[in-house]
């Protein structure tokens, strides 16, 4: 989708961090964006942080969990916009348990907003999206834990951004034949405060390190600065970019990872013919989608 002025944009988790700067960084390429969020705190910061006069946002309360509520607030983008162009599942929270002391509440809390709320949005806005045939482009926000797993606490954290993962590049697929792209966002350590965020969400009380690096007081104190994540986003929409990584330093610890796995295969295995004939037509129907969707402009 390269033409961005005039399109109009729906945020989750778009009052705070990585939400913020996407809006921030949307409006100054000529967008129009609804930044929902949860917390009323931030969305009253959003107000008093951007212009009101040119009328080019618009703020809604939304929990993500709830599916009737996102279901009104596409309404609501609607009533607002007219329609909406660009789906960004953002909103998040991280693990503040390990996972072999997690509760099924600790895993629902975690897994109901990371992967719940991608779900949601994508149910309840891509057939609008499809509807008004003007094309468009769906961002998820996963995480380089949806790449490589983090350790301790991490854990209900790594499995939820695994699972945005696995449904975008799926997604990607799906949505080439109706010239809609899609992306997944993978940053490592942004200036967010996903952390504050998720000790005022999270219903058990509990308030664990959220961090592995036990000599680091707040590690998203070095991360990237929001705005220019919000800048990547708004060029991997542009060249329609399958992932959209900010961060370099990760690269080669991603190399070795999956040098891992390649390495975990038989290195010598007679394959019963008849199943490699079905694996082979699986693969060529998957190359074919994803040259598809690689050519969405």
């Amino acid at each position: 989708m390269q033409a961005l002025e005039g399109r109009i944009a729906f945020i989750t988790g778009g009052a705070s961090g990585i939400g913020f700067g996407m809006a921030r960084a949307f409006l100054r390429h000529g967008m129009k964006v609804i930044v929902a969020d949860i917390r009323q705190e931030h969305l009253d910061m959003v107000a008093a942080a951007l212009d009101r006069s040119n009328g080019d946002y618009h703020l809604i309360r939304l929990d993500v969990t709830d599916r009737a509520a996102m279901e009104r607030a596409a309404d609501e983008a609607e009533r607002v916009f007219g329609k909406v162009h660009v789906l960004c599942n953002n909103a998040g929270v991280a693990s503040t348990v390990p996972m072999d002391e997690a509760s099924f509440a600790d895993w629902d809390f975690v897994m109901n907003i990371n992967l719940g709320g991608v779900i949601n949005g994508t149910t309840s806005f891509l057939p609008r999206i499809k509807a008004h045939r003007e094309g468009g482009h769906v961002v998820n926000t996963s995480s380089i834990g949806g790449i490589l797993p983090l350790p301790g606490p991490g854990g209900i954290y790594t499995a939820s951004k695994f699972a945005v993962r696995g449904l975008t590049e799926s997604l990607r697929m799906a949505l080439a034949p109706h010239g809609i792209g899609v992306s997944l966002l993978c940053p490592g350590l942004v200036r967010t405060n996903l952390a504050e965020t998720t000790e005022h969400l999270d219903p058990s009380g509990k308030r664990r390190e959220l961090s592995p690096f036990k000599d680091i007081e707040s590690p998203l104190d070095f991360g990237m600065d929001p705005l220019d994540i919000g800048e990547r986003v708004v060029a991997g929409i542009i060249h329609n970019e399958a992932y959209i990584l900010p961060h370099g330093e990760f690269k080669d610890e991603v190399r070795e990872a999956f040098a891992e796995i390649v390495e975990a295969f038989p290195a010598d295995q007679a394959v019963d013919p008849k199943r490699a004939a079905v694996e082979a037509g699986r693969r060529q129907a998957t190359i074919e989608a994803k040259k598809a969707a690689a050519g969405i402009r």
